[in-house]
């Protein structure tokens, strides 16, 4: 018989996946209503330097978020709206 209560939870994996973290990235950015800078962005997503460059870089590409005045991110009405989708995904796929 399956006992369910052995099957861990998916805030207890260890590693987190792509989505997850553009979802921390984004939500850090959204707490702030002028934007947050790059080194905010990176404690705020549990972030080494390298990785934070890549996924700004890549949010950026896709219009998802913004630099503003060179130094500061702000998120765009699209990421505004995939962040939503992906937190009530989060939901949903909390047990």
């Amino acid at each position: 018989m399956f006992d369910h209560r052995l099957v861990p939870r998916v805030e207890e994996f260890k590693y987190r996946d792509r989505t997850s973290i553009m979802l921390d990235i984004m939500s850090t950015i959204r707490k702030h209503p002028i934007g947050k800078k790059k080194t905010q962005i990176m404690i705020g997503a549990k972030l080494n330097h390298n990785q934070t460059q890549k996924y700004l870089g890549f949010l950026v590409s896709e219009g998802l978020i913004y630099l503003c005045d060179g130094r500061i991110y702000r998120l765009t009405d699209k990421g505004l709206d995939f962040l939503q989708v992906l937190e009530m995904q989060r939901k949903q796929l909390r047990f």
